[in-house]
């Protein structure tokens, strides 16, 4: 099952950000899900948009982030469903 959330993306350098439904697969061996339940958008993002860290749009912003384990793959052994 694939996850549909809502994410800020920037598709090309200096492009206004937009709201967006990203579709995440589900874990393959040695990953997780995380439901995020808040997330900002920072300074550092800003460099993403403005194509200063690189240039390999799009770019999904906001990297600092509290969730919930919502589902792991084979073989993940140090978080669980449900733990935040």
């Amino acid at each position: 099952m694939a996850y549909r959330v809502q994410g800020v993306v920037v598709r090309e350098k200096n492009a206004p950000a937009t709201i967006e439904t990203v579709l995440v697969p589900d874990p393959g061996p040695g990953e997780a899900v995380v439901d995020i339940i808040t997330s900002g958008v920072c300074h550092t993002d800003l460099h993403y948009q403005q194509g200063g860290i690189n240039d390999e749009f799009p770019f999904l912003l906001g990297h600092e982030a509290t969730g919930r384990v919502a589902a792991v793959g084979e073989g993940v052994t140090e978080v669980a469903v449900g733990i935040a």
